[in-house]
C-alpha cells in the first residue's frame, strides 16, 4: 500500500483556480508564531501506482463528465457551502463545473480545513495535521488529475512518523510490512517499534 503526501496549500490554490466562479470568505485571525523541528527520518519516494486503470476511477471520471454536461441546463443557483476544507472546496469546484455559483464560508483565516497549511511570521510552513491519502481513493486521484497536480504529488512508502515527546527533535516510525492486510499490518507495526512504546504498552495494543 502506498501513500501520497503533498502540501495542502498546493491543493487549496489549485481548487480555487479551478473554480473561478466561486467566492470564499474567511475570518482574519493572526496565529501564533511556531517553529517546526527538522525531521531525522528519511522517506524514500515510491513509484506511482496505476490507480487510473480501475473501475472506481473510471466511475469517478464519468461522474465528473456528467456534472460538466449539466452546465447551461436549467437555472444557475447560488449555493452556500459552510466550511472551506477539502470537501467544501471540492464541492465548490464541481458546482462551478455544473454551472452554479457557490459561496464558501470559512470561520478561520486559512482554507483547507483539517489539511490546511500556512506560513507563520518567521516564514516557516505550519501544517495542521496528517496530510495523507491512499492510492485507493479514486475520487481524490481523479480530482488531482482534473487540477493537473500529478507532478506535485510525492508518493511514499506506507510509514507513520511520530515526534518523540521526551526527545525533542527526535522521530520514530511505525513501518507497515507490504503484503500484510489491515488491521494486522498496523498491529505488527506497533509491536515492531522499539522506541515509542514500552513492551507493556505494546502488548496492551
Amino acid at each position: 500500500l502506498s501513500i501520497v503526501r503533498m502540501r495542502a496549500a498546493v491543493v487549496v490554490a489549485a481548487l480555487l483556480a479551478a473554480a473561478p466562479g466561486a467566492q470564499a470568505y474567511a475570518s482574519m485571525r493572526s496565529g501564533a508564531s511556531r517553529r517546526v523541528a527538522s525531521s531525522r527520518v528519511l522517506m524514500k519516494d515510491f513509484p506511482k501506482p496505476n490507480v487510473e486503470n480501475t473501475d472506481n476511477y473510471r466511475a469517478s471520471s464519468a461522474l465528473t463528465e456528467k456534472l460538466k454536461s449539466l452546465n447551461g441546463k436549467g437555472g444557475s443557483k447560488k449555493v452556500a457551502i459552510v466550511g472551506g476544507g477539502l470537501s467544501g472546496l471540492a464541492a465548490a469546484k464541481y458546482l462551478v463545473d455544473a454551472g452554479h455559483k457557490p459561496v464558501v464560508y470559512e470561520a478561520r483565516d486559512v482554507l483547507g480545513g483539517k489539511v490546511s497549511a500556512w506560513q507563520d511570521e518567521d516564514g516557516d510552513w505550519i501544517e495542521t495535521g496528517l496530510h495523507i491519502f491512499f492510492g485507493a481513493y479514486p475520487n481524490m486521484m481523479n480530482l488531482f488529475a482534473e487540477l493537473d497536480l500529478h507532478d506535485r504529488l510525492q508518493w511514499k512508502v506506507h510509514k507513520m512518523i511520530f515526534a518523540m515527546q521526551q526527545l525533542p527533535g527526535e522521530f520514530t516510525t511505525f513501518d507497515f510490512i507490504p503484503g500484510i492486510p489491515a488491521p494486522f499490518n498496523f498491529g505488527l507495526a506497533i509491536l515492531s517499534n522499539q522506541k515509542m512504546l514500552t513492551l507493556w504498552e505494546r502488548s496492551r495494543q
